[in-house]
């Protein structure tokens, strides 16, 4: 099996202390011991929820080309467990398993997918919350005799509004009806998957 090994230390103390070291063997001894090549992606002093994971952007463009995702931890793939469940699920839908060693999650195994189901109603549940309170929003700027549905350029607001929608799970199309109806932006998929991938 071929497999993406993700490393992060989000302090240079945690890299001093031997942190980044110790994620990277870890790994390593487990795909030897498991006869899994592994390519290791590395982030170095990065918050799990810092935008700029460069090596993280790197592994979501290459993941196809692997057949599973390990960490030594869930909170090294990332800080928010809501954010880090959307990923899983995300790697899922492309065909790509998940490992994380210290919680003993493997998708590869039928209790992995008895996780993956926990996941994916997790999601489901933040999805449809995340949707209630932005049609909340346009009815309440209806209310308020606001004017909804004028095309206008997205300013910073407005981009942060898309980015959050897509963390808690929004489609591609949602997140477009949305941003037509609270913001009056009419854009198409294509340009809102850019805005999420920015």
């Amino acid at each position: 099996m071929k497999v993406a090994g993700y490393v992060r230390v989000s302090t240079e103390q945690q890299l001093e202390d031997g942190s980044h070291e110790n994620q990277r063997q870890r790994l390593e001894r487990w795909a030897d011991r498991n006869g899994h090549d592994i390519e290791l992606f590395e982030d170095v002093s990065i918050s799990g929820g810092a935008e700029e994971r460069e090596a993280y952007a790197r592994l979501l463009e290459r993941v196809e080309e692997f057949d599973a995702v390990v960490v030594r931890e869930l909170s090294r793939f990332g800080r928010s467990l809501q954010r880090v469940l959307y990923d899983i699920e995300g790697l899922h839908e492309r065909g790509v398993d998940f490992i994380s060693l210290e919680e003993n999650i493997d998708l590869t195994t039928a209790r992995g997918e008895l996780f993956l189901d926990v996941v994916g109603a997790l999601n489901q549940f933040w999805a449809d919350l995340a949707r209630e309170r932005a049609y909340e929003t346009v009815q309440r700027r209806r209310r308020q005799g606001k004017h909804v549905g004028r095309p206008r350029k997205v300013d910073d607001d407005q981009l942060e509004d898309v980015r959050e929608w897509r963390e808690k799970g929004l489609s591609y199309g949602e997140i477009r009806t949305l941003l037509r109806e609270v913001h009056g932006v009419d854009v198409d998929r294509s340009t809102v998957y850019r805005y999420c991938n920015a």
